[in-house]
């Protein structure tokens, strides 16, 4: 018996070639979308769990308000791991990582880059479930200058040979001994680090007000996190209190007083990757809304997927309908025939899950490049992928199923057999509402995908206050020690090169800065110190990035009091309040005795420019004299660019053995918008996807309609109706579900896309065209689609429709 059910079944497909390759395809669509998706949710859900205590590992993070500027920083005080699990019985242990930037790491007469490189305390991997492959997990970093490295970073340095007690050069701090292999941190990790050094080689600062570290703590099992978290406000008061009394000379109280505090929050390790946007975070991290936004696409397309296949098959029901009745005729009962039809159903939906199957694995390429992962087949073949499947495509398969099952099977022999039957009349309102549906969401998010290419176009073309093009950078020039300047000099002498500067910082992607406090002399006493972005220029670096002055002067090699001077951006004139700025006089508030504190005088103005993401402000900046030599920017002027590297990887290594890496200021700009590029092409790629099924939808609800309306548009051609005028006729019914869908789409794109926005601080209006462009497409296609249906039904001879009657 269901042999013989799937055997009708295939017969049944195998008869409608189109219009099963049409639902097959438009279920695969659907099954595809959401297989990518699911690997994608499932991917950032996973974050850090592959740690065995991920449930009670939490991260101390900083936040307050300094000098009226809210801070929400990822790392913490270094005193506070120790100090704090001393205080409290509940914390099994703590461990940091802190890190220093990228190294030239030398073995023999080898030298290779390493930007991935973290020093950490002695008992790391026994928080962290890094398996060890070498080496003494316990004891691996305890002493200084030794280090732990990777499994693939092995193989890279040292192939087949074991790497254990043999040494590396790590930049200037020198030889580290090896003690330890460890497996390769894991995909789904909120940090990626090839070499972990012994804290115990670097110098952490001892200060609760100095810089910091990323500070780990492990709970005891039991131990409420809420319990630690109300005992902030103690820590507060028992640490940094006195040293705001001893470097500001003020009580905590009257600093709070001022506006400004100190907190703590502890942040369970599983939510840092979707759920932290903070100040030096460790990596760049995902966001919950996206992981929210995309489930939702997934569901939305695999719905709109199963109302088509409702829709194509209750629309292809009047050729089954004598069927249906001769079956009942001969004896068949209505759950027969139901099973019959979900056989015909949950068959479809397999096929549709194979095509989808190929689908994902030939597109897998592109898709990991788009959403920066690293999926494989694999990956989509593993047990719990195609269990989910299969389950899905079976829920799928009997849920898509159910509609035409019971709607055909509830036909009454005698009024099928007569040719009186009526096509499900009752049910209209049901389909049209459905497509209705996928067309509000196909325009709400062809709306969302033109939004985000606006507002990515207005972040490349908007004045960011400096030149980015034709800025090339040379990375690591630290290494060059002493001949650092004579290099310099060497390229000024190019006819390609135009300016150059020594440049810690550059307005775009990673670079050397700092974070200070300065109180000006006319405030003293008034207000908290206010803590500011500070960075070390040399006198060449406001022309090489194209930066301009507002006023004053820059600074110059012809006055030996510069080395006491400050240039301020336009942000921190407003912040100090200062209505003449030049000659005004600031004080450093840091980490030593106030005595040792130092006076700058502000000798010129810059305009504000975008060191920053559009996400934030511009903030206040100062700019110190001296040049900073951990990278160089060049303004080049030459259409022969690889005979500018050529020549400049020449000079390089004239004065070094060390490794020639250069970048472009445009290219690190763009990549600082990396995540907002990739969702505008996900959402491109969706809103495409949506707006096919969509049609494939409305294709079918255009068929369903012509079968019920065959009789009516016969006696309208026998009465003398043009072909146009039928056309027009069946079109207008779809043509107001369309402008239905748009009035509805309108509000919540709108809405949907302006919360988007708000989290750039500079951002486009969204304008009334938008949505008049994203309503007319939708209505040329479904016009398009609606077209093949209305002509053929127009052009059809009457006498075939009447010839019944």
């Amino acid at each position: 018996m269901i042999s013989n059910f799937f055997k009708i079944a295939w017969r049944s497909l195998w008869k409608k070639k189109a219009f099963s390759a049409i639902n097959i395809f438009g279920l695969a669509i659907g099954l595809a979308t959401c297989l990518l998706i699911l690997l994608f949710v499932q991917s950032e859900l996973s974050y850090d769990k592959f740690n065995v205590n991920a449930d009670r590992i939490f991260r101390v993070t900083l936040n307050g308000k300094i000098g009226g500027r809210e801070i929400n920083i990822a790392a913490a005080p270094a005193p506070v791991g120790p100090a704090i699990s001393g205080d409290y019985p509940g914390i099994e242990s703590y461990t940091r990582l802190t890190r220093e930037g990228s190294f030239v790491v030398k073995y023999g007469n080898e030298k290779f880059k390493e930007e991935r490189v973290v020093f950490a305390d002695s008992n790391f991997f026994s928080v962290f479930s890094i398996p060890f492959i070498k080496g003494d997990l316990k004891n691996a970093l305890k002493e200084p200058n030794t280090m732990v490295i990777t499994e693939a970073t092995a193989e890279k340095y040292f192939g087949k040979t074991d790497p254990v007690g043999k040494s590396l050069t790590l930049g200037t701090r020198g030889l580290f001994r090896i003690t330890g292999v460890c497996e390769n941190v894991p995909d789904n990790s909120h940090f990626h680090f090839d070499f972990f050094g012994s804290l115990a080689s670097v110098h952490l600062g001892e200060k609760w007000l100095s810089s910091g570290a990323h500070t780990y703590l492990l709970l005891r099992k039991n131990y409420s996190i809420e319990k630690l978290s109300a005992q902030g406000p103690q820590i507060v008061k028992k640490y940094i209190a006195p040293e705001i009394q001893e470097f500001l000379g003020m009580s905590y109280e009257e600093y709070v007083r001022k506006g400004d505090r100190f907190g703590f929050t502890f942040q369970p390790l599983t939510d840092i990757h979707l759920n932290s946007d903070l100040e030096a975070e460790l990596e760049p991290n995902g966001d919950i809304k996206y992981v929210y936004i995309f489930s939702a696409i997934a569901a939305f397309i695999l719905l709109l997927a199963c109302i088509n296949f409702m829709n194509l098959s209750t629309a292809g029901s009047a050729n089954r309908a004598k069927e249906v009745g001769i079956r009942k005729v001969l004896g068949s009962i209505q759950q027969q025939l139901i099973f019959q039809f979900l056989t015909e159903s949950i068959l479809l939906t397999f096929l549709a899950l194979l095509v989808a199957f190929v689908v994902v694995i030939a597109v897998l390429p592109s898709f990991n490049q788009l959403a920066a992962k690293q999926f494989d087949i694999q990956t989509i073949l593993n047990f719990r992928i195609v269990g989910y499947a299969l389950a899905g495509c079976l829920f799928v398969g009997l849920l898509a199923g159910s509609y035409p099952a019971f709607f055909l099977s509830a036909f009454r022999p005698i009024s099928v057999l007569k040719g009186k039957i009526q096509m499900g009349v009752r049910s209209g309102w049901l389909r049209n509402t459905l497509v209705t549906v996928q067309f509000v969401v196909s325009i709400g998010m062809i709306i969302g995908t033109i939004v985000v290419y606006q507002q990515l176009r207005f972040i490349q073309n908007k004045k960011v206050g400096f030149d980015k093009d034709q800025v090339l950078i040379l990375q690591d020039t630290y290494v060059l020690g002493d001949k650092v300047k004579v290099f310099k000099e060497e390229l000024r002498k190019l006819s390609q090169i135009q300016d150059v500067t020594l440049a810690g910082y550059v307005p775009a992607g990673d670079s050397n800065n700092g974070t200070d406090g300065f109180l000006p002399e006319s405030a003293a006493g008034s207000v908290s110190p206010y803590r500011l972005r500070t960075y070390q220029i040399d006198e060449d670096y406001l022309a090489t990035l194209g930066i301009g002055l507002a006023a004053g002067r820059n600074f110059s090699k012809s006055f030996a009091t510069d080395s006491v001077a400050i240039l301020v951006n336009e942000a921190a004139v407003k912040q100090f309040g200062w209505k003449n700025p030049i000659g005004q006089r600031i004080k450093t508030v840091g980490n030593g005795k106030a005595d040792s504190r130092k006076t700058y005088t502000v000798v010129g103005v810059t305009k504000n420019f975008h060191f920053e993401s559009m996400h934030q402000s511009i903030a206040p900046l100062v700019m110190m004299y001296g040049g900073d030599r951990f990278q160089m920017a060049l303004r080049i002027r030459t259409d022969d660019m690889p005979g500018l590297i050529k020549t400049l990887e020449k000079t390089w290594k004239s004065q070094t053995d060390s490794p020639f890496s250069y970048t472009f200021l445009n290219e690190r700009f763009n990549k600082m918008y990396q995540s907002e590029q990739r969702i505008g092409a996900l959402f491109g790629i969706f809103a495409g996807l949506a707006v096919v099924i969509a049609c494939l939808g409305l294709f079918g609800l255009a068929a369903f309609t012509t079968l019920q309306r065959t009789k009516e548009i016969g006696v309208r051609k026998v009465l003398g109706a043009s072909v146009m005028s039928i056309v027009a006729l069946l079109s207008k019914d779809f043509m107001n579900l369309i402008i239905v869908a748009i009035f509805i789409a309108t509000p919540l794109a709108w809405y949907g896309m302006s919360r988007w926005l708000a989290d750039f601080a500079y951002k486009i209006d969204i304008q009334w065209w938008v949505f008049a462009l994203a309503g007319v497409l939708t209505v040329l296609t479904a016009l398009l689609t609606i077209s093949f249906q209305s002509i053929k039904a127009a052009l059809m001879n009457p006498v075939k429709s009447l010839k019944s009657e």
